[in-house]
């Protein structure tokens, strides 16, 4: 049996229930698929769908890995169902999103116009003479 929630989420009862961690394992509950899901796939942060799955189930991943057929074709169904088209035809052609790395912004000198990038250092080479301070530190004003 499958029953759906008012909020878009699926339950899917398990024809063969079993034991993970000590308690039964009778069915699958997916959370709705949200715009945040969408949004986070494209970003490339599930490496597969399988950790989608996972992220809506609310469960380990070795939960899973431990469904039993015909229950795992349901879940897997069901599962694949709720996802977007888009989402459906980058797992069926193995196009799974990469992650995106945000470029580091560089520093700028105040105008807007990125600084030089020839590293500077406010110490003298070796072997060459500190100028003098032009000041005393020893003189009290």
């Amino acid at each position: 049996m499958i029953s759906h929630d008012k909020t878009g989420g699926r339950t899917i009862h398990l024809f063969i229930p079993f034991e993970y961690n000590g308690k039964q394992v009778t069915s699958i509950t997916l959370a709705p698929l949200r715009l945040g899901h969408v949004i986070r796939w494209n970003e490339g942060v599930w490496r597969s769908m399988i950790d989608l799955l996972v992220d809506l189930a609310g469960v380990d991943k070795a939960v899973i890995h431990e469904l039993r057929y015909p229950d795992a074709d349901r879940v897997l169904d069901n599962f694949m169902q709720m996802l977007t088209p888009e989402i459906r035809d980058d797992i069926a052609n193995s196009r799974i999103p990469l992650p995106t790395e945000e470029p580091t912004p560089r520093a700028t000198n105040g105008s807007g116009e990125p600084m030089d990038d020839t590293p500077r250092t406010m110490m003298a080479p070796p072997g060459v003479p500190l100028p003098e301070a032009g000041f005393d530190l020893g003189e009290e004003p």
